[in-house]
């Protein structure tokens, strides 16, 4: 154990780096889906299938990669995560003009790969760190995370405006191919490995994936194409089935990829339906006002600083907010923490044409600061009174729902803001209005249309906040 503790930080180095470059292609790439519907004159609504791609990789994907991560190790998992990470923004900086079928599927490689790099980097902390060390390792990684993407928005905004956005993306895969190099060179052979009796899971992971994809498929092609849509009806039919026929599977697997009985438990159910309320609105309000500023100003660097600002609150979040659930009841910073959120999304409201940096970077900071703070909050929720044996695969479950929150936050919210400006731009144009004009007005209006039912659903959040249950003994006085 004395060598272990020597030696963990040095070990983590690679993580470290690999956690590095994920967070910061994360952000450099956030406004790209808006660059390439407005350089290839798509409609509006596809930058939603484009941001979706990336988000439907990494979520739907992470809990399969995670049990593969057993049987494979650490090392070889991390290499693999990497290299997806790697060709994924080469062949989409490679990919022909108009080809968004191949922009869609080289997006979800890329996400793929992430899910592969995510689990790993948690598993070493938690295998590795000395027990008394746990809470500075997921500090460490979560304040790396926030810290790095901080810079991506801002970076990728001021080359964007100077050469487009195929340059970003061979960044990006530069800094993924740096980033493999070193895992290469610095993570030693065999590492992580683990003998695992049970056999992969793999009926599980094929409908893991169909429920989640098809979940996340059915609010936006009832937006787009309506609820009674061909698409949309495919969607639902199809996720009940695969629903249905998971539940039955994974009773039967020996090492399932989703663990029931750690779902049913109220420590989980309502946590994650506040997720679904409000960790999408990180996401999609990013892609949201990246649109929003590129219609109204033409200005490619300014939604980028405010993005940047926003993972500032949420690293000040994670910090300040989170740590204060060790002292009073999560349920009541989880709720306070809302009211921030609810406030920034409050603010898009005031949105106008002219709309500057300021008011930007205000409902930004605010919507990540309160979300930062409950990403620590409901982890701690959820784990309380669970069975030891049950931590790993329990805090696994759990990261499959949070992470797929904020897909589900594009899912929903991002078509609801590009199809109400296209609906409302095709209504003014009709009534006479002058295109460029009738873009602008239908963005401000749809902008706030969005807000409006953002700002309800995170209110209804704070209300199911009140409902989590108490994981501190009551004082006897």
């Amino acid at each position: 154990m004395d060598t272990q503790n020597n030696h963990y930080m040095k070990g983590f180095t690679p993580y470290a780096i690999a956690a590095a470059v994920l967070s910061l292609c994360g952000g450099f790439t956030a406004a790209v889906p808006s660059n390439i519907v407005a350089d290839w004159r798509l409609q509006e609504t596809m930058v939603t299938w484009i941001a979706m791609a990336y988000s439907l990789g990494a979520a739907t994907m992470a809990p399969i990669m995670g049990k593969l991560a057993d049987l494979l190790g650490r090392r070889t998992t991390l290499l693999l995560g990497l290299s997806l990470f790697t060709a994924g923004p080469l062949l989409t900086a490679l990919c022909p003009d108009g080809r968004f079928i191949l922009i869609m599927a080289f997006r979800f490689l890329s996400g793929v790969g992430a899910a592969a790099i995510s689990p790993v980097v948690m598993s070493y902390i938690m295998t590795e760190f000395p027990q008394e060390k746990l809470g500075k390792g997921f500090t460490i990684y979560m304040v790396l995370s926030c810290g790095m993407v901080v810079f991506g928005p801002t970076l990728g905004g001021i080359v964007l405006s100077k050469t487009g956005w195929r340059p970003v993306m061979y960044i990006c895969m530069a800094l993924a191919a740096g980033a493999l190099a070193a895992c290469l060179l610095l993570v030693k052979k065999g590492e992580g490995r683990r003998s695992v009796q049970a056999r992969f899971d793999y009926t599980g992971a094929v409908l893991v994936l169909v429920f989640f994809s098809m979940l996340l498929s059915i609010p936006t092609f009832g937006q787009n194409a309506g609820w009674t849509a061909s698409p949309t009806l495919i969607c639902l039919f199809t996720g009940a089935a695969a629903l249905a026929l998971l539940v039955l599977a994974e009773r039967r697997a020996e090492s399932p990829i989703l663990d029931g009985r750690f779902m049913a438990r109220k420590q989980f159910v309502l946590p994650v339906i506040v997720l679904f309320l409000s960790q999408g609105l990180l996401q999609s309000c990013m892609t949201n006002i990246i649109t929003f500023a590129i219609v109204t100003t033409g200005d490619r660097t300014l939604s980028g600083i405010a993005t940047s600002v926003m993972y500032i609150g949420m690293a000040l979040g994670t910090i300040v907010i989170g740590p204060m659930a060790d002292k009073k009841e999560p349920r009541t910073i989880a709720a306070a923490a809302l009211v921030f959120v609810a406030a920034g999304a409050a603010l898009q409201m005031l949105f106008s044409a002219g709309t500057g940096l300021l008011l930007m970077c205000a409902a930004m900071f605010l919507i990540g600061l309160g979300l930062g703070g409950n990403g620590t909050i409901f982890l701690k929720v959820v784990l309380s009174g669970l069975a030891p044996e049950l931590a790993g695969s329990g805090s696994g479950t759990y990261n499959v729902f949070r992470d797929m929150s904020a897909p589900f936050g594009v899912a929903v919210f991002v078509p609801m803001f590009s199809g109400g400006m296209v609906s409302g731009m095709n209504a003014l144009a009709e009534a006479g209005v002058e295109p460029s004009a009738a873009k602008i007005a239908a963005a401000v209006e749809s902008l706030h249309s969005t807000a409006l039912v953002q700002t309800v659903c995170v209110l209804i959040g704070i209300g199911i906040c009140f409902l989590l249950p108490t994981i501190y003994p009551k004082k006897v006085h």
